[in-house]
This record gives structure tokens, sequence and C-alpha cells, in this order.
């Protein structure tokens, strides 16, 4: 039994192997869509802070918050040229930043949106049943990410892995500017939801699917299990996005914790 999981994990490494050039230039033209997705999605709030249009001035956590994803969006532009550049040792290098970034992205994402449900609890549109999306965001991400570091010695695991974690927060960028006509176009009821919200995601997931399968045959590993739990919790957020019982929860959540004051 142990040669046969080694003969197939022996297989499946050789199958993914990380230099074809096809799949360099798949997480390239990624990287090109993510920044996109980035700059559509973040620049006119970005704009609206700094000409003073906001809902609300940013406090620190939020600064941190979006300071902190946007580095890691450069981190990852560093990476991949890195990596196209054949310098795989300072990507190596460079990449234990990711360990410290990880937690401090999650809490801070995490604790900005919390701030911004707080304030909007005496303002409108008052809809703290939203929150439930921001805390599946970093949960999926920190989740995902963490797995790449564990992986990070299985490169076509590890960039894979990225590629996901990735995927769910840039997903949310994109939403930003395309959530609204969604929403327009399917409602905002069980699965009309989950296409307004998570569309944009699931098409970047989608995208790998097709990828791996016209390239390598089968999908990897991890994409076969990462994707499949990122579509049942999108199911899941939305149940709870809708379910009555959430509201007074989610208001609850951000009534004690630091943020304008009520």
């Amino acid at each position: 039994m142990a040669g046969r999981v080694g003969e197939l994990a022996m297989a499946t490494a050789a199958r993914f192997a990380v230099f074809d050039s096809r799949e360099r230039n798949f997480f390239l033209a990624f990287l090109v869509v993510a920044w996109i997705g980035v700059v559509l999605g973040f620049a006119p709030p970005s704009w609206a802070r700094f000409s003073g249009q906001a809902d609300y001035p940013a406090p620190l956590v939020l600064q941190l918050h979006a300071g902190l994803y946007m580095l890691w969006m450069v981190l990852l532009t560093a990476q991949i040229g890195l990596i196209r550049t054949g310098r795989q040792a300072v990507h190596r290098r460079l990449g234990l930043a990711a360990a410290a970034m990880i937690p401090a992205m999650v809490l801070t994402g995490f604790f900005a949106e919390a701030y911004s449900q707080r304030y909007y609890l005496t303002h409108p549109p008052d809809s703290q049943a939203f929150f439930i999306i921001p805390i599946f965001y970093v949960v999926a991400f920190g989740v995902i990410a963490t797995a790449a570091l564990v992986k990070r010695r299985e490169p076509a695991a590890h960039k894979r892995l990225i590629y996901m974690a990735t995927t769910v927060i840039v997903g949310a960028a994109w939403t930003r500017s395309i959530g609204g006509p969604l929403a327009g176009l399917v409602g905002d009821g069980y699965f009309g939801m989950i296409a307004n919200t998570f569309t944009s995601a699931n098409l970047l997931l989608a995208a790998l699917i097709v990828f791996d399968w016209y390239t390598r045959g089968r999908l990897h590993p991890v994409v076969a299990v990462v994707v499949p739990a990122i579509i049942a919790g999108e199911f899941v957020v939305s149940w709870i996005y809708h379910a009555p019982q959430w509201l007074p929860i989610a208001r609850a959540i951000v009534t004690p914790l630091p943020g304008p004051a009520l």
C-alpha cells in the first residue's frame, strides 16, 4: 500500500511539473486579472476617502487592512516575477514574509469590517447580515493561504493554493465593481446572493479547473478538495445571510467591538 501511494505521489508530481511554460503563463494571466479587479474594485472607494467623501474616516485598523492586502498583491507579483526569471532561492526566502502577513490580514480584515458594521448600526443601510460575507472571506483566505505555506515544498500544490487563496480576496474586489449590476439581474435571494457575490471568484476557480483538465487531464488533488469546499462555504454563507436569526447575532458581535460611538 505504501508503495502504491508513493507511486501515485510521483505520478502526480510529474504530471503537474511546475516549470511548464503553460503554467507560468496561466499564473501570469491570473495576476493581470487580479490587478484589474483590485483597481476597479478599490480605486473608487479609495478616492472617496482621499477626497473626504467616505461615510466615515478610516480608522487605523482599516488602513492596516488595506495596506496588508495591497502588500499581498505586491508580494504575489514579485514572487511570480522571481519564478519566471529563475530566481527560486529568492522566491523561497521572500515567501517567508507571508507567514507573518496571513494572520495579520485575517485579523485586520475582520476588525476593519466589524468597525464598518458598528458604524452602520446607527446609519443606513443598517444591514449587519452582510457581516457573514467578510467573515467567510477572511476565514477562507486564512485557511487556504496557511495550507499553501504548509505545502511550500510541493510547488504545484503550493502555487494552486496561493491562487485559490488570492481568488477569495480578489473575487471580493471584483464584486465591488460588478456585484451591483449582477444583483440587479439576479436579485439578492438565496441563489441570487451567491451569484452577485461569488461569481467573480467562481469564474477564476473555474479557470483553474479548466486549465488543469486541459493541460494535465485531471485536477490537482488540492484543487479537487479546496474548490468544492469553497463552493460549499458559499451556500452556507447565503443560508446564514438570509436566516432571520443571523441579524441579531451579527449585531451582538459588532456592538462590543471597537468602533464609532453608538
